[in-house]
């Protein structure tokens, strides 16, 4: 009878182990569900923010595109407008 009592004993003691590391490892999942849950909320903040960058550069492109060709129609009225002071300059030197 002493070794029921005694195997009864380890018994509900392991069961006791058993629960004890069951509380523990719940209180683990919910700490580490807490954590994906913020870490996918700064995940999706974080993407919103590269999508916000993107369509800041794709204006900044488009912009420096037209300020490039704006450049370029400036610079070359400015040529015409030289060259024809230049022909202005030579017209009056050969007269």
């Amino acid at each position: 009878m002493a070794s029921f009592y005694s195997l009864y004993n380890d018994i509900e003691y392991k069961i006791k182990q058993a629960q004890l590391r069951l509380i523990d490892i719940s209180r683990e999942n919910k700490q580490l569900q807490e954590e994906r849950r913020l870490i996918k909320n700064e995940n999706e903040r974080l993407q919103a923010r590269v999508r916000e960058l993107e369509e800041k550069i794709k204006l900044m492109t488009i912009t420096q595109t037209i300020i490039h060709k704006e450049d370029k129609t400036e610079t070359k009225r400015k040529i015409t407008e030289l060259v024809r002071e230049i022909d202005n300059c030579i017209g009056l030197l050969n007269s």
